[in-house]
């Protein structure tokens, strides 16, 4: 059965370009995006002869990067992240700074914090990139940082610290709690007692706290040793829970909640109710239990809520929608306050079939949604919102996303009116080149 993270629009471009001259655009680029929308993903550099021994998460990490400024598009590039992993295999040169414990990929996100453009991946440390993203170091926070970083990092939208954790399968401790001050030093870090090494991809952290979520996907050292490239597996027999904790505090403080198993790769949001927190999350009844080389669970995820009563001992759960749906974004000037929308891209109906159909936006207020269609052949990645230079409201702003074109076998950069979501974009850059699918991105504006 052919691998379906090889095919199609999963497949890697094989080319780096430099496209820095205008592009094409149908409509009207809004003139205060300024900046470049990054975006990282999974490209293996060497397609594997055996394509049951890759996995989509496995890819080495390719940064695409369109840049707008006046109101065009004034140029597209992309460039493999320089890890040792990279440099292995082809002979790149290999990222200044430390050693990390493993050599992998950095394909997961990019963020900028305190300055400096970071390609993230949970299995390592962070790489920082060049301006021209030609060069990368291994970024360990001069030092202070001794196992892995999440690639889902939390920036708190009124101190401007960075807030996240790490999971280190050579603990114990298999879990740690990290805080970066607004200038990118680190200036905290707890260990936090967990029984084994869990797949902790995301979390969520609130104005006052921060919520672990330790769920039973289990790193397996036997598929280790048998050189599987992600060797977790499904182990509901594990348990699931969540952890409550202060984010002042430390693993004394911390209360933990048992609740039935699912698994959650992504937090929408997260924000403290009194007492109680409440937690958006895209929820799977289980995942990683089909064999090496399909799609990563037999279920379909969705929105749904959590209510974390730490005082009685129990989450609630609310399905907030039936619709399949990934990559779950907010305004990140309400992240870890309460939030009224969201931003996902709508899943196929079929579980075999991982691709994306559309997007769309959550009213969590009124209880509704909206979707954009991107039309027929056309497939739409990840939610970038950027508020308006002007905007005060949650939504007033624009929706950044890359969307396959297979009629041309290229992709575009389409940019919607959030508070007019499903009508036609304001904008579509039409690239130069093929962006594969990949996971998240970042929108950089001009001069941070």
């Amino acid at each position: 059965m052919p691998n379906p993270y090889l095919h199609g629009n999963f497949a890697p471009v094989l080319d780096e370009r430099s496209d820095d001259h205008e592009l094409p655009v149908t409509g009207v680029i809004p003139p205060d995006l300024e900046g470049r929308l990054l975006r990282n993903g999974p490209n293996p550099a060497v397609i594997p002869s055996d394509e049951s021994d890759y996995h989509w998460f496995s890819g080495d990490g390719m940064i695409h990067a369109v840049s707008l400024a006046g109101g065009k598009a004034t140029g597209y590039r992309n460039r493999w992240v320089r890890t040792r992993s990279l440099a292995n295999k082809v002979g790149t040169s290999p990222p200044r700074g430390p050693r990390e414990p493993i050599d992998g990929p950095a394909n997961t996100h990019v963020i900028r914090h305190g300055g400096t453009t970071l390609a993230l991946v949970e299995s390592g440390f962070p790489h920082a990139l060049s301006p021209d993203l030609d060069r990368a170091r291994v970024h360990d926070f001069d030092g202070s940082l001794a196992s892995p970083m999440t690639a889902h990092p939390k920036v708190d939208p009124d101190s401007g610290e960075l807030v996240f954790f790490g999971s280190d399968v050579f603990g114990p401790s298999f879990l740690r709690y990290h805080v970066a001050d607004a200038t990118g030093q680190l200036v905290r870090t707890e260990e936090i007692d967990i029984p084994r090494a869990t797949m902790m991809h995301d979390f969520g952290m609130t104005s006052t706290r921060a919520v672990f979520l330790d769920l039973p996907i289990v790193f397996d050292l036997e598929l280790a040793t048998t050189g599987r490239s992600l060797p977790y597996r499904w182990m509901p027999e594990a348990g699931a829970r969540v952890g409550v904790m202060p984010r002042a505090g430390g693993n004394d403080d911390i209360r933990w909640i048992t609740m039935d198993p699912s698994y959650v790769f992504h937090v929408l949001n997260c924000f403290d109710d009194g007492d109680n927190v409440v937690m958006d999350v895209i929820r799977y009844d289980k995942a990683f239990d089909t064999a090496p080389g399909e799609v990563i669970s037999s279920s379909l995820p969705s929105l749904a809520r959590w209510t974390i009563d730490a005082a009685a001992n129990r989450v609630l759960e609310q399905r907030l929608d039936d619709l399949p749906v990934e990559f779950p974004r907010i305004d990140d000037a309400v992240a870890g306050k309460p939030h009224r929308y969201g931003y996902c891209t709508r899943l196929g109906d079929r579980v075999r079939d991982p691709t994306s159909v559309g997007l769309v936006k959550y009213d969590l207020q009124r209880d509704a949604s909206t979707r954009y269609e991107p039309g027929e052949h056309r497939t739409a990645g990840e939610p970038v919102f950027v508020r308006a230079v002007d905007g005060h409201g949650e939504d007033e702003g624009w929706v950044l996303t890359v969307v396959f074109d297979a009629t041309r076998d290229a992709s575009d950069l389409v940019i919607l009116d959030a508070t007019s979501f499903g009508g036609p974009p304001v904008a579509t850059v039409h690239l130069p080149a093929r962006v594969p699918y990949g996971f998240h991105g970042s929108w950089v504006p001009t001069g941070t």
